[in-house]
């Protein structure tokens, strides 16, 4: 184990990043709930822990960068062995920078950056009153460039997803645990990643999708509800025309009447 906690007060404020605290935890001040009014950018040093943001709750092993924006309340779960270091910060660079590295949530987590780690121990033990300001800012712009590669690999990420998805949709039993599962994600933790990168939620996504390939399929003159829920991927036809009538507000036998003249259908479907 290192020395013991070592947290360090920045008072220069003349800059456009204000790192106000740089901390090294060995016993764990944020096992509790707790509120920060600065950004956190940190780093596991060594052991494990549990981050946890509101529902949101993630494990953190060695070498893990987790930065939370401010105003929120997180912890860290206590465990044995566990060191972390995190810097708070603010100031005019401190949103666009943050917005640069494509941090729009509420928190973000980075894997595998162990080889930071020395830097962070190593600067944190440097660094003085006299130049405190300077090595606290040199690291998070330090760890920040390393993560803005990380925007592109999310985007190619983010791709992969949708195009897997664009295969499969019209497939009744491709859902999100079975996209989770073929991509070797948890099912709660893509379900996040998708709504902030996408904007909305992935079963919201993948019911547009079906419900405009019915659509389309109706527009080709296929007249059995029945069929268009099952090549549409809704799989069973009276789940597929409630949600129809919820978005379009009007069942699918009768749009399939109003676009194609029909009055009466006879598959005995709604």
């Amino acid at each position: 184990m290192k020395d013991n906690n070592i947290c360090k007060f920045n008072i220069n404020e003349s800059g456009n990043i204000v790192c106000s605290r740089f901390v090294f935890e060995t016993q764990n001040s944020q096992a509790a709930p707790g509120f920060y009014s600065d950004h956190v950018l940190g780093i596991i040093i060594s052991g494990e822990t549990l981050f946890k943001l509101n529902d949101l709750q993630t494990e953190l092993n060695c070498g893990d960068i987790f930065i939370v924006r401010k105003g929120r309340v997180y912890s860290l779960e206590k465990r044995d062995e566990l060191e972390y270091s995190y810097i708070c910060f603010h100031g005019r660079r401190a949103d666009e920078l943050l917005e640069r590295v494509g941090i729009n949530g509420e928190f973000c987590v980075y894997k595998g950056y162990g080889y930071l780690a020395d830097f962070w121990m190593d600067t944190i033990y440097k660094s003085e009153d006299k130049n405190l300001d300077l090595f606290s800012e040199s690291v998070v712009l330090y760890t920040l460039a390393h993560l803005s590669t990380v925007k592109k690999q999310q985007s190619d990420r983010m791709a992969r997803i949708l195009k897997i998805t664009d295969e499969n949709f019209t497939n009744p039993e491709f859902t999100l645990s079975s996209l989770a599962e073929r991509i070797g994600y948890n099912a709660k933790y893509l379900s996040s990643l998708f709504n902030k990168g996408q904007g909305e939620p992935f079963t919201q996504y993948l019911r547009d999708l079906r419900l405009k390939r019915a659509l389309f399929l109706m527009e080709q003159g296929i007249v059995s509800v029945k069929n268009i829920a099952i090549l549409s991927g809704f799989g069973d036809a009276l789940y597929f025309s409630k949600i129809f009538k919820q978005v379009y507000g009007i069942s699918p036998k009768k749009y399939i009447e109003k676009i194609s003249g029909t009055t009466e259908l006879t598959d005995g479907s709604s």
